[in-house]
């Protein structure tokens, strides 16, 4: 099911963006097996271990944006980047719990986002 998501940048404009939510316990993703084509794909990461491994083989061009939640509110944190198309298994680890994979080229700057909402 498709939902729609708000990201909002520091000077209180936003971008809506269509996308799939995806909700896991899982610690290790396969991120390929969860994507629905080039749509964006925003994992809740439920578990309560430290790290998550994001499997990100033959995912690409992409970037994944981190958010943290801090007083019900879904913080920017940081990104990464899957640039990698040679087909060579290729994974990442992280903290964060809240993940949008965003196709690249993106249309706005990283360092200009703030924070997300999501529509019910």
């Amino acid at each position: 099911m498709k939902n729609v998501l708000h990201v909002f940048f520091n000077d209180h404009t936003s971008l809506q963006i269509v996308g799939v939510v995806k909700k896991t316990k899982d610690t290790l993703l396969k991120v390929k097996e969860l994507q629905e084509g080039d749509t964006s794909l925003f994992l809740e990461i439920e578990h309560q271990q430290l790290n998550t491994i994001l499997e990100l083989t033959n995912v690409y061009p992409y970037v994944l944006l981190y958010f943290d939640v801090k007083d019900g509110i879904i913080l920017f944190k940081g990104a990464a980047f899957n640039l990698n198309s040679l087909d060579k298994p290729f994974a990442i680890s992280t903290q964060y719990k809240k993940i949008l994979l965003l196709h690249y080229p993106i249309s706005f700057r990283l360092e200009e986002v703030s924070s997300l909402v999501l529509e019910s």
